[in-house]
C-alpha cells in the first residue's frame, strides 16, 4: 500500500512541478503580448496554450549552443 502511495504523491510532484514550469515559462509572453504588442499592433489575441506553442518552436528553432571551454580561455586571456 506504500508503495502505492508513494508512486501516487510522486506522479503528483512530478505533474505539480511541470505545471509550474509551464506556467512560469509562458506568463511574461503572453501577458506581453495580450496586453501590449496585441493593442498597440492590432494583431489578434493569443490563447495560453497557442502561446505555450509559440514559444517552445522558437526555442526549437534558435538553439543557442554555449561552448563553456572556449568561453574560459577567452576570459582567462584577457
Amino acid at each position: 500500500m506504500t508503495d502505492l502511495k508513494t508512486i501516487f504523491w510522486t506522479m503528483v510532484g512530478f505533474f505539480g512541478f511541470l505545471t509550474l514550469w509551464v506556467l512560469l515559462f509562458t506568463t511574461p509572453f503572453y501577458l506581453v503580448w495580450n496586453y501590449i504588442i496585441s493593442i498597440k499592433f492590432g494583431t489578434p489575441h493569443l490563447t495560453f496554450s497557442e502561446t505555450f506553442f509559440i514559444i517552445l518552436i522558437i526555442k526549437w528553432l534558435f538553439v543557442v549552443q554555449i561552448d563553456i571551454k572556449n568561453i574560459k580561455k577567452h576570459i582567462d586571456k584577457k
